[in-house]
């Protein structure tokens, strides 16, 4: 089975972003949002908003990537997270991992077509990609729960990993 192909559009409009995934929203994205997100954040951001209304899957980095921007607004102790109109594939992984109490999900309106800009997702930093994977998972871990336990064995065992590869990286240096 061939990997579906995502697009992922954002919306800026004073100090509010959206994201709109198209399609599978996966690991591959995750970095580039993230990283957009907190370019916005040190600009004066508010709001962020991620519309799910044509996203036909989210893995667990894609989740996890939004969880830490939800934590990240929450820090701020300023600002707005929310969900928009998740589709139908979207609102059942969301209730089956319980994260539709987590997020904040609301209905808005579509903005037009001629607002959305395509994001990049070019994987030029490979080690930003894996730390991006390690973060999103611990924040997984982070739930309450069968899932938050699963989460946080898969991440101490990412964080791991990545850990061995840069000591690997650095003998390998000497």
């Amino acid at each position: 089975m061939a990997l579906q192909q995502s697009i992922i559009r954002v919306h800026q409009h004073d100090q509010t972003v959206t994201f709109q995934p198209e399609g599978e929203a996966t690991m591959r994205d995750s970095p580039a949002v993230r990283q957009f997100a907190e370019r916005c954040f040190t600009s004066g951001l508010i709001t962020l908003y991620v519309d799910l209304r044509r996203c036909t899957h989210m893995d667990s980095t894609f989740l996890g990537t939004l969880l830490f921007l939800k934590r990240l607004v929450e820090r701020r102790e300023e600002g707005h997270f929310a969900l928009l109109s998740p589709s139908p594939q979207c609102q059942r992984l969301l209730q089956q991992m319980r994260l539709e109490k987590v997020f904040t999900i609301m209905s808005l309106e579509e903005p037009t077509a001629s607002v959305w800009t395509d994001l990049q997702s070019e994987l030029t930093d490979i080690a930003a990609f894996k730390r991006n994977v390690v973060q999103a998972h611990q924040e997984l871990g982070r739930l309450d729960g069968p899932a938050g336990e699963t989460f946080r064995e898969l991440a101490a065992q990412l964080a791991q990993e990545l850990a061995s590869e840069k000591l690997e990286g650095r003998q390998e240096k000497n």
